[in-house]
């Protein structure tokens, strides 16, 4: 190899080796799929990272992924209870599965607002992050045109299972920017 050559591809794997550390921040992969960062709100009570398919965008997209981080609350059990008790609430939800473990729970259901075109299932695990101090939640939801020939629960998407399962063991990295406000 030519000098020249040589010294262009060192280059070009140092560049490719630092843009990938940056890229770790602002994407994660889920499904089959990466994710790139497209939100972020912050005050005293939770801190929201969204993330969507790289085609998709925030006023149109199918799939996302939210980091919440709520550095007040530590009971991840009681804080998936209390969301699973406010989903049976919610005539615009249907609640599918509420799961603890540990110190840890995860709540899927079915939300399709009154006269909505839309329907959203979600998948939240809630957890306690050694990174942070107080609790952590990965949401996962997938956003659909539901058939008016089927039932509520009919419409939960064959895919759930998957998800769940990943989900149950998702541990992404916490943006940076959690990690700054500790």
């Amino acid at each position: 190899m030519k000098p020249l050559a040589k010294h262009f591809v060192i280059l070009l794997a140092f560049a490719f080796i630092v843009g990938g550390a940056q890229a770790q921040e602002s994407a994660i992969a889920f499904d089959g799929d990466f994710y790139k960062k497209a939100s972020e709100d912050f005050d005293s009570a939770v801190q929201v990272v969204e993330y969507l398919p790289q085609r998709e965008s925030v006023s149109n997209w199918t799939r996302k992924i939210t980091l919440r981080h709520y550095p007040h609350l530590t009971d991840a059990r009681a804080a998936g209870a209390l969301l699973d008790a406010a989903v049976k609430q919610d005539s615009a939800n249907t609640a599918e599965k509420s799961v603890a473990r540990g110190d840890e729970a995860l709540v899927s259901y079915l939300h399709h607002p009154g006269g909505a075109k839309l329907m959203e299932y979600r998948v939240l695990h809630y957890a306690v992050s050694p990174e942070v101090k107080g609790l952590v939640t990965y949401e996962y939801t997938y956003r659909f045109t539901p058939d008016p020939k089927l039932s509520a629960s009919e419409q939960i998407p064959r895919e759930r299972q998957r998800w769940l399962g990943a989900f149950a063991n998702s541990r992404w990295p916490l943006p940076a920017t959690f990690l700054k406000k500790n």
